[in-house]
Order: structure tokens, then C-alpha cells, then sequence
């Protein structure tokens, strides 16, 4: 049985409990879990489990495309298998990871709606992000219309909501073919986020409940080859 990701229902969820499934060393998986796996550009959550009384520091957390695996800094008790299992994650780690996922996901989406770019690779950081926009030629006037449109839509309380797509119905929408490079996502139910009546786009990761929670954006690029930068850097103020 696959790992049950609680935070794609609850994004706020700081800690749950569960049962431990298998471990190996410092490998631990369990059942259920609170952890956020390093993908689709946003890092793993960090934080602690708890087992028996005993703390484990996590500092690492990825999937392999059905179990969670909890990394731990200390080596897991050798009696740990099949007790319950206590986990916390950093939450001022995740929420700034939320709130720059958001940005770069209304960035993408304006991005779209305006030059019509397609979903290109971003990364968050816990000071900043970084998104790269598919468009042929970037010039000084997009990015700042960009970074405008984006306060814009930060500032006026979007409503944000994931819902699933089958893959017939992700193929079926011409413009969330379009925004994802005619790419068809790899899972039988697709998980789409709503931000408003901005464009649709596919979405692994954890998202603030309303655009209000991110503040300001800020852009900064740089030049290559004489030319700006199609990757522009993002910072909240």
C-alpha cells in the first residue's frame, strides 16, 4: 500500500500520526505521513518523529513514486517497526515554501495568460524562487508588466483549490495541454490547482489558501550574452 500524503488535502497540517511500515538504518516509512518529498521544484519538509518517547531530527524526505521515505539524522531503533509513529515538520520552513510555490504558480499563470509561455522548471528556496518563462525572447517591459500583474492578482485575495482531472479529461482542456507543453502528467488522477480564474496548471506541491498570505513579489534577472535572462529570481518583501 502507497504512503497516504495528508498534506494534498491539508497543506496547514503540521503534524499527524501514524504507523511504521518498514525502516532500514535511517530509512523510515510509514503508513501516513505529514512530510512533503523533495519534487516538481519545491524542496522536502524537515522537523522530527517521534517513537517511544524518542525524537528523530529529519533532515531529508523523498519518494520513489509510491512510499515516502523519512530521513532521519540518527539511526531508527532496530524494535521501531510497526509502532506508532509521531511527526512534525518545520512549519515556518514549509509556510515560506507555500507562499513562494503560490507566487511562482500565479507568475506561471499570468505568464501564460499574457504571452501565452508554457509551464517551465521553477525551484523555491526558503529566501527565495526562481522561475524560468517559456517564451522565445524576454524583455525588461514583460518582466515588469509580469511582476505588476502578479502583485495585482497576490493583492486582491485569490481563493486557491486542487481538484483531479483524469488523464482524458487534462488531454481534453486545450489550455492545460498548452501551459504544460503538450505534456500529459504520469499519474492516473491528475491534481490541478484553481487560483481564481487565473489558468489551471498541474500541482504536486502545497499552496497557501489564499494569494493574500504571499505580500509583495519582487523580480530581479540578469543578463546573458547581452540579452535578459529567461529565469527571473523572486523575492517576497
Amino acid at each position: 500500500m502507497d504512503t497516504e500524503l495528508l498534506y494534498l488535502d491539508d497543506a496547514y497540517l503540521k503534524e499527524c500520526d501514524g504507523t511504521v511500515k518498514w525502516f532500514e538504518f535511517t530509512d523510515l516509512i510509514v503508513d501516513r505521513t505529514v512530510f512533503y518529498p523533495t519534487g516538481g521544484g519545491q524542496p522536502n519538509d524537515k522537523g522530527q518523529v517521534i517513537i517511544d518517547g524518542r525524537t528523530y531530527p529529519i533532515n531529508d524526505v523523498w519518494s520513489d513514486g509510491n512510499e515516502v521515505h523519512i530521513m532521519s539524522l540518527d539511526t531508527y531503533s532496530e524494535d521501531v517497526k510497526g509502532k506508532p509513529v509521531h511527526q512534525v515538520i518545520s512549519w515556518d520552513i514549509r509556510y515560506q515554501h507555500m507562499k513562494f510555490r503560490t507566487a511562482l504558480k500565479v507568475i506561471t499563470s499570468l505568464a501564460f495568460r499574457l504571452y501565452r509561455a508554457t509551464n517551465r522548471i521553477n525551484q523555491t528556496y526558503e529566501d527565495q524562487a526562481w522561475i524560468d518563462i517559456g517564451v522565445d525572447e524576454i524583455s525588461e517591459e514583460m518582466v515588469k508588466s509580469l511582476e505588476d500583474e502578479a502583485n495585482k492578482a497576490l493583492k486582491s485575495g485569490l481563493d486557491t483549490e486542487t481538484f483531479y482531472l483524469s488523464k482524458e479529461e487534462f488531454q481534453n482542456d486545450s489550455d492545460l495541454m498548452a501551459i504544460s507543453k503538450n505534456e500529459v502528467p504520469d499519474f492516473d488522477k491528475i491534481r490541478v490547482l484553481k487560483i481564481g480564474d487565473l489558468p489551471l496548471q498541474h500541482e504536486i506541491g502545497t499552496n497557501v489558501k489564499n494569494t493574500s498570505e504571499v505580500g509583495t513579489v519582487k523580480f530581479k534577472t540578469s543578463l546573458v550574452k547581452g540579452k535578459i535572462s529567461k529565469r527571473i529570481s523572486v523575492f517576497l518583501e
